[in-house]
């Protein structure tokens, strides 16, 4: 019985080790306009998506204190005006308590 509470101890400290080691790990703390378009660059990768605006919008009056919607605008500096693919492109995002809930293009990535 011994033994077993032994092997019990060793494990709480390696776990509570674990944990303090886990300390150190920093969250981003990143504006929630920041995420969106980080979110809209990871949605289109290769895009070269240069943000040109981005904004809160007033959420639905039936929304959390906690839910934020932000729209993102971009423009693809890599495509020239008359390409047949989209230059504009705009997105909103979704977030309640801080965690992303929705995503949608609003404008692009393609016609």
């Amino acid at each position: 019985m011994a033994a077993a509470f032994r092997r019990f101890d060793r494990a709480l400290i390696a776990l509570a080790l674990a944990a303090l080691a886990g300390c150190g790990v920093r969250i981003r703390d990143e504006s929630l306009t920041d995420r969106c378009a980080d979110v809209m660059r990871q949605a289109f990768p290769g895009g070269g998506i240069k943000i040109t605006k981005e904004e809160a919008l007033p959420t639905a009056p039936t929304a959390s204190i906690a839910s934020f919607a932000v729209a993102v605008e971009g423009v693809r500096e890599n495509l020239p005006e008359g390409s047949p693919l989209r230059r504009r492109l705009a997105v909103e995002c979704d977030f309640d308590d801080r965690i992303l809930i929705g995503f949608r293009w609003t404008k692009g990535p393609l016609h």
